[in-house]
C-alpha cells in the first residue's frame, strides 16, 4: 500500500517547507536544552542518578528523545533522520564550504565506529554524559560543532553518511521497518531524460534538491542509507515516488552484505544493548558487571579510569571474544573465511539488537513519567533533586507500576518476532545460506544463545 496516496500526507511531503521548518524548530529546541543543561553538575555520584530525572533537558534527551528515537527506526525506518537537525547545519555549511570528497577512510565506515566506541567509553561509561546534564549539554555542542567543521570542509551531508553513529545505527534498525520509500515505477525512471533527483547541479539546492546521499530511487534495495528527506519527490517531474507498507523484517530476507567497519559497529552494539537491558534489573545487572568490576579491583582503579576500563571489558573484550570464538569455530566446522562468517554472524545479531534495544525504550521512558511534572516546574532540576534526596519529596510511581503488565506483554511479543526472524534468516537470508552446513549451524546457536540472554533475563524478572 502507497501511502503517498493519502492526499494530506503527499501534500506535506511535497511541500517545499517540510522537513526545514522543522529542523529549525528542532534546532531551536537544541538549543533550549542546550541551555538548560548548561551549569547542571552532579557533585558525586547518587545526586547524579537523581538530576538525570530532575534536569528537564537531560531528561527529555535520554528518557524520550533517544528512545523515540530508537524506536521510531525499528518501526518505521529513519523518520528523526528526516528532521534532524545536525542534518540542517552540516548541509547549510556545505553551502559556503570547501566541497571535497570524503576520504576513502571516512567511505570505509571507519569513523563511524571509531566514533560510537569514544561515545560509549568515554562519554557514557567515564564521563557520564547520560546522568550529568552539563556534560550532555556540552556533548550536543561538540555534535553541533562537528556536523559544521565537516560540512565546511566535506560535500553536502558528508556528517550524515560517514561520521554520525546515530544515523548508522537507525539505518542498522530500520532494516526492521515496516515502511519503505522508493521508486514507483523503475520504467519511468528508466525513461526520464533530466534525473533531477539525482543531478549534481541541484546539489546544494535548499529548497528541493537532488539527494546528497547519491541514491538513486530505483536502485535502492533496503532502508539503511535512505534519509527520507523527501527532497527527491519534490524535484521529481513525474512523481514516481512510494511510501509502502511492507512486512516486518522484510530487508533481512533480502540481499544484504556488511562492511569489516559495520561488523565492527555491530560488535559494540550488541556488547552495549546487553548491558543496557540487564542492568534494569538488579541481579542481572550484577551478572553483567561482575567480570569488570574483578578487572577494576584488580587493577586498583577509582573514579573515571574505574568507568573507562570496565567500559573496555564490556564494550571492546566481551565481544571480540565472542565473534573470535563463532569465527574460529566457523572456520574449523566448514573452513569458512573468518571475515565472511564474522560479516553473517553481526547480521543475524541485527534483529536482537533492534527488538532488545527496542525493549529498552519502553523500560527507560516509563520509570521516568512521574518526574516529568517536577522537571517542568523546576527545569534546572537541582532544587528538586535535593529535596528527593532529603526525603522532603516523594515521587508517585504509580503510573509505571500500573503499566507494567502492558509492557510484559510487549516484551514477550518483541522477543517472539525476534527469534522467528532468526530462524527465518538462516534458511532465506542470501549470505547465510550459502554458507556450508557446519558454520551455518555454528551461526545460528551463537546468535539464538544472543537472544537467550535477553528471553531469560526477561522471564525470570517479569513472569
Amino acid at each position: 500500500m502507497n501511502l503517498l496516496r493519502f492526499r494530506p500526507l503527499r501534500n506535506l511531503l511535497k511541500s517545499w517547507w517540510f522537513p526545514l521548518a522543522a529542523q529549525v524548530v528542532l534546532l531551536a529546541v537544541f538549543a533550549l536544552i542546550i541551555w538548560r543543561g548548561l551549569g547542571v553538575h552532579a557533585p558525586d555520584a547518587a545526586f547524579a542518578k537523581v538530576v538525570r530525572n530532575t534536569n528537564l533537558a537531560n531528561m527529555l534527551v535520554w528518557a524520550f528523545w533517544w528512545p523515540l528515537v530508537i524506536g521510531g527506526a525499528v518501526l518505521f525506518g529513519r523518520v528523526w533522520c528526516t528532521v534532524c537537525p545536525m542534518e540542517l547545519v552540516t548541509s547549510l555549511a556545505a553551502r559556503i564550504g570547501l566541497k571535497r570528497k570524503a576520504t576513502p577512510f571516512m567511505r570505509s565506515g571507519w569513523v563511524i565506529t571509531i566514533f560510537y566506541l569514544l561515545v560509549v567509553l568515554v562519554g557514557v561509561h567515564t564521563l557520564a554524559i547520560h546522568r550529568v546534564p552539563h556534560r550532555m549539554a556540552v556533548y550536543m555542542l561538540v555534535l553541533l560543532a562537528a556536523a559544521a567543521v565537516v560540512g565546511l570542509v566535506f560535500e553536502k551531508r558528508a556528517f550524515c553518511s560517514y561520521v554520525c553513529p546515530v544515523g548508522h545505527l537507525l539505518g542498522l534498525y530500520s532494516h526492521c521497518s515496516v515502511l519503505e520509500w522508493r521508486a514507483a515505477d523503475e520504467s519511468v525512471c528508466d525513461e526520464c531524460k533530466t534525473k533531477d533527483c539525482v543531478a549534481k547541479k541541484k546539489r546544494y539546492d535548499l529548497l528541493g534538491h537532488s539527494c546528497t546521499s547519491d541514491l538513486y530511487p530505483p536502485k535502492i534495495a533496503t532502508n539503511r542509507d535512505c534519509l527520507l528527506c523527501t527532497h527527491c519527490l519534490k524535484v521529481c517531474p513525474n512523481d514516481n515516488l512510494r511510501l509502502s507498507v511492507r512486512r516486518p523484517f522484510a530487508d533481512f530476507f533480502r540481499p544484504l552484505r556488511l562492511t569489516a567497519a559495520q561488523v565492527g559497529f555491530i560488535m559494540i552494539v550488541c556488547a552495549f544493548v546487553i548491558y543496557e537491558d540487564l542492568s534494569e534489573w538488579a541481579p542481572s545487572k550484577a551478572v553483567v558487571k561482575w567480570a569488570p568490576n574483578q578487572v577494576v579491583a584488580a587493577l586498583g582503579l577509582t573514579g573515571p579510569a574505574a568507568g573507562f576500563a570496565g567500559a573496555v571489558v564490556m564494550f571492546v573484550v566481551f565481544p571480540v571474544a565472542l565473534f573470535l570464538v563463532v569465527t574460529v569455530l566457523a572456520r574449523l566446522l566448514g573452513r569458512t573465511p573468518p571475515g565472511e562468517s564474522a560479516k553473517a554472524f553481526a547480521l543475524m545479531l541485527v534483529p536482537t539488537m533492534a527488538g532488545a534495544h527496542f525493549i529498552k525504550t519502553i523500560l527507560k521512558m516509563t520509570p521516568r513519567l512521574p518526574y516529568l511534572k517536577g522537571a517542568l516546574a523546576d527545569s534546572r532540576g537541582v532544587e528538586t533533586a535535593n529535596r528527593i534526596i532529603a526525603g522532603t519529596l516523594v515521587v508517585d510511581k504509580s503510573l509505571p507500576a500500573a503499566l507494567q503488565p502492558a509492557i510484559t506483554v510487549i516484551v514477550v511479543v518483541v522477543l517472539v518476532a525476534v527469534l522467528a526472524v532468526i530462524l527465518a534468516m538462516f534458511r532465506r537470508q542470501a549470505s547465510i545460506a550459502r554458507l556450508p552446513i557446519g558454520p551455518r549451524a555454528t551461526l545460528l546457536v551463537a546468535a539464538v544463545a544472543y537472544w537467550a540472554i535477553f528471553a531469560v533475563t526477561m522471564y525470570l524478572w517479569r513472569l
